[in-house]
């Protein structure tokens, strides 16, 4: 999280937002829930279970839509010969920024 939600101050890494007390603790256990997905995914996916960390990069991603949420999905999509997926998200992260398109 960058910014409150509620009143889009800067985030210091508390969890009550220092600018208008707003508690952020259900985000933030959102946010290293969606994190823990991403880790299992990538462990899943060094054991050749492709499928397996496809379905924890894609619980990560409807946790907590992040760039990073959205590159393991991406990755864990590749694995899983989804090319089309794969291509999807590359763009939405960004990817195609700059490359002519």
């Amino acid at each position: 999280m960058d910014r409150c939600p509620t009143c889009r101050a800067g985030f210091r890494g508390d969890a009550v937002c220092s600018r208008c007390g707003t508690d952020l603790t259900q985000i933030l256990e959102i946010e290293q829930a969606a994190a823990r997905c991403r880790k299992q995914a990538f462990v899943a996916l060094r054991a050749g279970s492709s499928e397996a960390a496809y379905g924890l990069a894609q619980r990560a991603c409807d946790l907590y839509r992040s760039p990073d949420s959205v590159k393991t999905l991406a990755l864990a999509a590749l694995a899983c010969r989804r090319f089309d997926q794969a291509v999807a998200l590359w763009r939405e992260y960004g990817g195609a920024a700059g490359q002519g398109e």
